[in-house]
């Protein structure tokens, strides 16, 4: 993993950003569900850095259990019975439930929420899924129109996270000093050691003040966090 959060993520598959898992992951958390189940502080600690654990390995198609006949997509999602199936025997490992989690909100992410907000649009001005023949990026809210290499920037898509970190990690308390000292109980994607480059990336990522969030281009928050809310309740009743 690079030092530079920002060329770390130019770098990257489209995806939610770490702060982003992690205030979903304090949303289940705070479920009665979620308390029933992680009942311990070793349990919430293990569980956290299984949100993260996905995106420890530059090898995102087979971290994250994603199709390959949509490689070629503008959108790629988890499918999250392809995990379910192989790791069901681990399910009771708090870090392994984290895993699924972030494969869930990812698949509901790219899904669900991102058509609700921007549409792919290609050289006939017609709606694309093809990564290499979308031209632009229909803000759905403003009606602006982006290049992609303009949306997928610091200005717009990737910037917005950044501009959320802050306000997210104090209205969420996300905790940033977990501890990565756990034990793999047998997911074959990923190693988890590698979770400690992310744990010390994350102070990177939180480079603007909290007021920042007033400026966002992409995503309207109010609408992200009750969708993200409402991934979370769906999760409880059928991961799948």
């Amino acid at each position: 993993m690079e030092n530079n959060p920002i060329q770390q993520r130019r770098n990257e598959t489209i995806m939610p950003g770490y702060i982003l898992h992690l205030t979903a992951a304090q949303m289940f958390l705070k479920t009665q569900k979620g308390q029933k189940f992680l009942k311990t502080k070793q349990d919430k600690n293990n569980f956290l850095i299984g949100n993260l654990l996905p995106d420890t390995t530059k090898i995102k198609a087979r971290s994250h259990f994603r199709d390959p006949k949509y490689h070629d997509r503008m959108i790629e999602y988890p499918e999250t019975s392809w995990f379910i199936k192989k790791y069901k025997h681990l399910l009771s490992n708090s870090s392994v439930v984290g895993y699924l989690f972030h494969l869930y909100i990812d698949r509901r992410f790219f899904k669900d929420y991102m058509p609700r907000i921007v549409e792919f649009r290609n050289v006939q001005d017609e709606r694309e899924e093809r990564r290499d023949m979308v031209k632009d990026v229909l803000l759905k809210r403003t009606g602006q129109r982006l290049s992609k290499q303009d949306f997928f920037s610091e200005k717009y898509y990737y910037g917005d996270y950044t501009k959320m970190n802050m306000y997210l990690v104090n209205r969420y308390q996300i905790p940033l000093d977990l501890n990565a000292q756990i034990i793999n109980p047998g997911i074959n994607e990923i190693q988890y050691g590698n979770v400690q480059q992310v744990l010390d990336s994350l102070h990177g990522y939180l480079s603007v003040t909290e007021d920042a969030v007033n400026d966002l281009k992409v995503f309207p928050l109010d609408k992200l966090l009750t969708s993200l809310e409402q991934y979370t309740i769906e999760f409880l009743a059928n991961p799948l």
